[in-house]
């Protein structure tokens, strides 16, 4: 009897543990490989990194003289500069350009105007010498014709043959007068044009030889106006420092920006700029100014996309105003900049982990009492974390955030 009542008061035990321990598994909470689905808010963002400058601002161009491609200087190297970010007042030191390749330059148009200057000279002297050989023989010629002439008064005294040789002779020596005289102004109008040439070009050379002279006084770029001076980039999008080649098709040395009115230029890469446009909402972010939260919107999208060193494909340059423009902000920081492009308010979300494609198609593992059976899904938005659900779940269903061995499929 004693034994009966142990066994009952052990068996009683045993279904109060087991009773106890399948009451804590049906009271613990769904794991975390589990989520249930719900309402809420999504935002879908495209982020990019800027810098930030301003909107208007002051060019500090290579000078025009520099710039004229008849000198055929072309690009020039920097041998000095300023700190950027430098606060600097008008008539302040930027930068320095090499001036060798220029003085190569005019030391080469040099030595050609001494060759066109000898020449110049050479021609003038032949002129002269040459004119007066003619001038003199149309003085001859002219003596001539009055010998003849003479010769012609005197012949009627003499035979009719003898009249008829003097007058052939006058008109011989009066046809010769008129041919020099023919000949000296072709010939001195010839020379004429000869010296305007070679006056023409040492002249030219002259003005070349002053012009490169105005360009090495120019290779020191001076600020036209107060401003915080930022460097321009090259063609590989890097800000030009010491060594660095400016060239005559990009100009540009530095800017004095305006920071009344503040921008962020970024780049979006090629696959996301159909999803931005003019005037989205954007999130601003300052590395060096992490307590301040700043908005902006988009005012100028790109229509041609470029290469730039960041990115593996086409990206396109974005300009986005920053609505109210810190005090603290200075030109160049980065800024990160986050393009918000749709918003879905109550809309049921479903963990991207969750989600997995098979042939382009969105499937879920949704677990139903002790089955877990497999959904086609579809999402019209997503974010980085979530997707709206369009169609395939309901609020309350239960999914699994990995892929189980055994599934059911559903359809």
């Amino acid at each position: 009897m004693e034994m009966t009542k142990r066994k009952t008061i052990l068996i009683g035990g045993v279904a109060a543990v087991i009773l106890s321990a399948a009451g804590w598994f049906l009271a613990k909470p769904e794991s975390g490989e589990i989520y249930t689905i719900r309402k809420g808010n999504l935002e879908t963002i495209v982020e990019c990194k800027g810098d930030i400058k301003g909107e208007k601002y002051t060019e500090i161009n290579m000078p025009d003289v520099i710039c004229d491609r008849e000198l055929y200087i072309y690009e020039l190297k920097i041998v000095d500069m300023i700190a950027e970010g430098k606060q600097v007042k008008k008539g302040d030191f930027v930068a320095r350009l090499d001036e060798s390749r220029i003085m190569t330059l005019m030391r080469d148009q040099m030595q050609e105007k001494e060759k066109a200057d000898a020449d110049l000279k050479n021609a003038v002297i032949d002129s002269t010498v040459t004119l007066t050989q003619k001038r003199e023989a149309i003085t001859n010629a002219r003596l001539d014709l009055e010998y003849n002439r003479i010769d012609l008064e005197q012949s009627k005294y003499e035979s009719g043959a003898y009249q008829r040789k003097a007058h052939m002779s006058y008109q011989k020596a009066e046809m010769q007068v008129e041919k020099l005289r023919r000949d000296y102004l072709l010939e001195k109008n010839r020379l004429k044009m000869q010296v305007a040439r070679l006056e023409s070009r040492v002249k030219y050379l002259a003005n070349r030889i002053a012009r490169y002279q105005q360009a090495m006084a120019s290779t020191t770029i001076r600020t036209p106006q107060d401003g915080i001076v930022m460097f321009a980039k090259d063609w590989q999008g890097k800000t030009l420092k010491k060594d660095s080649e400016v060239s005559i098709w990009m100009p540009l040395i530095a800017t004095l920006p305006d920071m009344s009115v503040v921008i962020s230029e970024a780049y979006v890469k090629e696959i996301d700029v159909s999803r931005i446009k003019i005037n989205d909402p954007v999130r601003i972010s300052i590395d060096a100014l992490p307590d301040k939260k700043l908005t902006g919107k988009i005012i100028k999208i790109a229509t041609i996309g470029e290469d730039h060193k960041d990115f593996d494909m086409k990206a396109f340059k974005v300009v986005i105003r920053v609505d109210a423009p810190d005090k603290d902000m200075k030109p160049g920081m980065t800024a990160n900049n986050q393009i918000l492009v749709g918003t879905y308010q109550n809309q049921l979300l479903v963990p991207l982990s969750g989600v997995f494609t098979r042939n382009g198609v969105n499937q879920v593992y949704v677990k139903r009492g002790g089955r877990v059976v497999r959904k086609i899904i579809r999402l019209s938005a997503e974010n980085d974390e979530f997707g709206v659900v369009q169609s395939g779940l309901d609020e309350g269903d239960k999914i699994l955030l990995y892929q189980p061995e055994k599934f059911d499929t559903e359809g």
